[in-house]
């Protein structure tokens, strides 16, 4: 998943850290609950947050008719395999 949020924190790559100690804190977050001490300067947990915004917008605009799934499946960053979990 690292890689996804990636994507979705792109924009402010030049601000972030996605470093390895990010990495680890964002999966002891994940895992165990544990808190980030620095979460907005860490890179994986603002694309988390934005990944969750931007999928539930997704989610409205296919129901309301103006986004359609071939298109995101079209999208070369989005995995296939990621968007068959988040787009049912």
């Amino acid at each position: 998943m690292s890689e996804i949020y990636k994507v979705f924190s792109k924009d402010w790559k030049d601000i972030l850290d996605y470093s390895d100690k990010s990495l680890v804190d964002m999966f002891n977050y994940e895992t165990y609950g544990y808190e980030i001490t620095n979460k907005f300067k860490n890179g994986y947990y603002v694309g988390k947050q934005y990944l969750n915004v931007q999928v539930e917008m997704w989610k409205e605009d296919i129901y309301k008719g103006i986004l359609k799934k071939k298109e995101l499946y079209s999208d070369p960053l989005f995995p296939h395999w990621w968007l068959d979990r988040v787009i049912k």
